[in-house]
């Protein structure tokens, strides 16, 4: 009986570790992908088009919407963001 109980409450907390796993945050790596694969000025204007592309890349509209308005108002990742579709534009030129 006392094996049981362990049994039980190891897979209870198991169980709870899955459930209430954290959301991983949204990189700007992948901030960037999605945004040139939606090619909006503002995701509110397509809510539908953003939701579905940024669930291909496994965020949340609201991930998306999160890191849009903390690129919009921080320069430096406004910066960043800009050497990354530079990057990918000297790829694809190659």
């Amino acid at each position: 009986m006392r094996y049981f109980n362990i049994i039980l409450v190891v897979a209870l907390v198991a169980a709870c570790a899955v459930s209430c796993k954290m959301k991983k945050e949204i990189t700007l790596e992948d901030y960037a992908k999605i945004e040139s694969e939606i090619n909006l000025p503002n995701p509110e204007l397509d809510r539908a088009k953003v939701e579905g592309v940024a669930k291909q890349y496994g965020y949340t509209y609201e991930q998306y919407k999160d890191m849009f308005d903390k690129v919009e108002k921080d320069p430096s990742l406004k910066e960043k963001l800009g050497e990354l579709h530079l990057q990918e534009q000297n790829k694809d030129a190659k």
